[in-house]
């Protein structure tokens, strides 16, 4: 099934369009299509959303129009949490937090980083010629420990997943029953994988990270970059 259209709805909660900025993945999980770096989730339960990631720094336009198309205001959205501090996921954390009001939350070797954010280096041609912007310091709310629960949303537990970067966290969202890996691990063929050694502080760490995030049952399986898998299935679209 080609994302772009809408897929049959065979009462198993299949996955529907809505406008291009953002998609209905499964009930209750909506992605950003606009955001610039890795993706964003809002998870939306009644009144209640709960924002992963921010996308990277674009002024909150794609993590935006993603509350938008979910047809929500920024005041819903009650909690925003990061699996890791890097700017292509957490870019947008300060000018959310600001925007919705809502806490961010994160681990706590995320929070320090995210406090006073190192100057990004222009390295190579490519990066002088696109450039990088600043990452905004970010007051970070809620320090999350491995293995405690969000009572939100229907419930988000928190897992450690170090590799990547060393705290890195990946969520499972118990309401639509969706595990949100960030970078802690990728989505190939519908399984998932371990993340390319070269984007990884401890690729030994990452590896047994993947394994763990492998094992954790869940309908969804969302990335940080890329499309989800449902029931182990992948849409067939071009991805980021």
């Amino acid at each position: 099934m080609r994302l772009g259209a809408t897929p049959p709805n065979n009462g198993g909660g299949a996955a529907t369009l809505l406008p291009s900025a953002g998609m209905l993945i499964v009930p209750g999980l909506h992605v950003g299509d606009m955001t610039r770096g890795g993706r964003a989730y809002l998870i939306v339960d009644g009144t209640v959303c709960v924002l992963i990631d921010t996308g990277a720094p674009d002024g909150t336009l794609g993590a935006g129009q993603l509350i938008e198309s979910a047809q929500r205001q920024p005041f819903e959205v009650r909690l925003i949490v990061l699996t890791h501090g890097h700017a292509g996921h957490a870019g947008n954390a300060a000018g959310l937090r600001e925007l919705t009001g809502a806490p961010v939350a994160c681990s706590r070797s995320d929070a320090t980083a995210l406090a006073e954010p190192a100057r990004p280096q222009r390295t190579g041609l490519i990066g002088r010629l696109r450039g990088v912007e600043p990452l905004e310091p970010v007051h970070v709310d809620r320090i999350l420990e491995p293995g405690e629960r969000i009572d939100m949303a229907g419930g988000i537990e928190v897992i450690g997943a170090p590799g990547h970067s060393p705290g890195s966290l990946a969520f499972h969202l118990l309401g639509p029953d969706v595990l949100c890996l960030g970078d802690a691990a990728s989505v190939e063929r519908g399984r998932v994988v371990s993340p390319p050694e070269r984007h990884c502080a401890d690729p030994a760490g990452a590896l047994v990270t993947a394994e763990a995030l492998a094992a954790v049952a869940a309908r969804v399986v969302a990335p940080g970059h890329g499309f989800p898998s449902i029931d182990g299935r992948m849409p067939k679209r071009n991805v980021r």
